[in-house]
């Protein structure tokens, strides 16, 4: 067999086990979810089921990593149907647009602000349950002042 023909079926070989793995793996979730009737993505627990096998070497990562590659390079073909989607839809979305716009960006705007929030506090607060865990209740420039 001439050797391009191989590089091509093994191409394919790989691709299609990582394939293969990925839906197994979306498929065994959804098997759990219906199973234990939870209300959740069957994608989403398939990626976690895929997080655990990759961490304890269950699944290889020389499996999945040309069909992962695939996948990435040709991601904008994903999208196809949410352009067909604005495309037919254009005239609702241009009557729309500017509270549409209000929106996203307002949605956006907060979501920077209250993570931001949620960090800052976080830090402040891990900094004091440290500095109360090791008997320091007052800070001052250099001097500490400790519980007595």
């Amino acid at each position: 067999m001439k050797d391009w023909l191989k590089k091509i079926f093994i191409n394919i070989y790989e691709i299609s086990r990582g394939l293969l793995i990925l839906m197994a793996l979306y498929f065994f979730a959804d098997l759990i979810l219906k199973l234990f009737k939870i209300i959740f993505p069957p994608a989403i627990l398939g990626l976690i089921f895929l997080f655990i096998g990759l961490n304890f070497k269950i699944i290889k990562e020389n499996w999945i990593d040309k069909t992962a590659n695939f996948l990435l390079k040709n991601m904008a073909l994903f999208f196809v149907p949410f352009i067909v989607g604005i495309v037919v839809y254009k005239s609702i979305l241009f009557k729309i647009w500017l509270p549409l716009l209000i929106i996203v960006f307002g949605v956006t705007a907060i979501t920077i602000i209250v993570t931001g929030l949620y960090v800052e506090y976080g830090i402040k607060f891990l900094r004091m349950h440290k500095m109360f865990k090791s008997g320091i209740t007052h800070q001052l420039g250099n001097y500490e002042v400790k519980n007595d």
